[in-house]
């Protein structure tokens, strides 16, 4: 269940990514007007060029972030099967 859960918040991480590099303006946009919408006015913000540019390259980062932890996931299923190795050793004069 937990590891479901680290699957999908590490995807829904790479698609904020994904928005964010692809789509900056719109993403500005959107999170403007969720979180000034107790203002008046809050449509005819602009942000500046730099801004979008810091947007996308923070979504290039959520995208490496993400996909990293997903990449990461599926080496962890693959190395919990432990192989079944016979190990023959010598006793050592200690043991006796």
């Amino acid at each position: 269940m937990l590891r479901t859960l680290r699957r999908l918040g590490y995807g829904w991480i790479a698609l904020q990514g994904l928005l964010a590099a692809a789509l900056p303006k719109q993403v500005v946009g959107l999170s403007t007007k969720l979180s000034l919408s107790g203002f008046e006015n809050a449509d005819e913000l602009d942000p500046k060029p730099w801004y979008l540019t810091a947007v996308r390259a923070t979504g290039v980062g959520l995208i490496a972030a993400g996909l990293t932890g997903l990449l990461l996931e599926s080496r962890d299923d693959n190395e919990n099967e432990e192989p079944s190795v016979a190990i023959d050793a010598p006793e050592s004069d200690e043991d006796a």
